[in-house]
């Protein structure tokens, strides 16, 4: 995965970025991320001061966030949390309609083979019958 980061008025770049790299790889985890895109940037005139925007690449449509408060650990937490449930809401409308797809072959449930039981007695039995009027 391809990240890049852009951020504004922020000390100890280093270790921030090993964090936000590795709270993206866990995202990666749940969704092929291709690339990603990062900016943080500290506003001074504007309440609250912190902001995060986040797009990540990944197949089909492109999942982005952002969000801003007080602190820039809380605004992490808020951005991550957003795509958490962006890739969660992805996820549960593919196997929704995984389910709705109809299948080749279905397997055969208790109730049917006990009918094809039944029906199966039914042919010998009439089987059987006819020949016996022979």
């Amino acid at each position: 995965m391809n990240i890049q980061f852009q951020i504004r008025e922020l000390k100890g770049n280093d270790r921030l970025r090993r964090q936000l790299a590795a709270d993206l790889e866990d995202l990666n985890r749940l969704i092929a991320v291709t690339a990603a895109r990062v900016a943080l940037q500290r506003q001074a005139g504007i309440t609250p001061p912190c902001q995060a925007v986040v797009m990540l690449a990944v197949p089909g449509p492109h999942i982005h966030a952002a969000a801003r408060d007080y602190t820039w650990p809380a605004t992490w937490r808020k951005v991550v949390t957003r795509l958490r449930e962006q890739i969660d809401e992805r996820r549960r409308r593919q196997t929704a309609l995984q389910k709705g797809k109809p299948r080749i072959s279905a397997p055969m449930s208790q109730d049917s083979g006990a009918k094809e039981a039944s029906l199966d007695r039914k042919i010998t039995e009439r089987c059987a019958l006819a020949a016996r009027t022979e």
